[in-house]
């Protein structure tokens, strides 16, 4: 029941505010402009944000060649030492499989450190691609005189022109047509 007396008391204090009445307040009296962007389409269609995926894709690729190639070579060392078994020494035969097992441990931590080293390059670069729309945005927002911009999905209703988000992509492909991903070359 008492949920209801509250939400009858904010139903009568916002009707007369959306109606204009004398209590409301609205955004020409107060002096504030508000916009929207539409995120899905700014990540669809700003050219950093395929550039960030693109090089992680490359790099990725890079990676599982080679992290292939040192399978195979390790498949080739455990070959020899199977085919090995009988003629060494079981002293020289345990040394082998123990100096495999470690360059097995190596290339596992390697691969390891490089699907990390991915993951940290594509974070960076996404806060570095937010960091460059946060000054975009900021920009065009001025430009227009704007003090508020919402994404899309916040907002019930927006006035086509108050739709801000054509204007950011081109300026955002423009001053960030690539943000370049830092990988570890260790």
């Amino acid at each position: 029941m008492r949920r209801f007396r509250r939400l009858w008391l904010v139903l009568a204090l916002a009707v007369p505010c959306a109606l204009g009445g004398a209590t409301g307040v609205s955004a020409d009296e107060h002096g504030t402009r508000i916009a929207i962007i539409e995120m899905g389409r700014i990540l669809e269609e700003a050219t950093a944000i395929h550039s960030i995926r693109s090089q992680g894709e490359t790099q990725r690729k890079t990676y599982a060649e080679e992290a292939q190639r040192e399978a195979e070579r390790l498949r080739v060392i455990r070959d020899e030492i199977l085919q090995q078994q009988t003629l060494l020494a079981p002293a020289a035969l345990e040394e082998r499989e123990r100096a495999f097992n470690a360059e097995v441990t190596t290339a596992d931590q390697r691969a390891k450190a490089q699907s990390q080293d991915l993951q940290r390059a594509v974070a960076e670069g996404e806060v570095r691609f937010r960091e460059a729309l946060s000054v975009v945005v900021a920009e065009v927002a001025g430009s227009r005189d704007i003090e508020v911009v919402l994404p899309v999905h916040a907002s019930l209703y927006a006035v086509a022109e108050f739709n801000l988000t054509d204007l950011v992509i081109e300026r955002l492909n423009e001053a960030y047509p690539e943000i370049v991903l830092i990988f570890d070359e260790s």
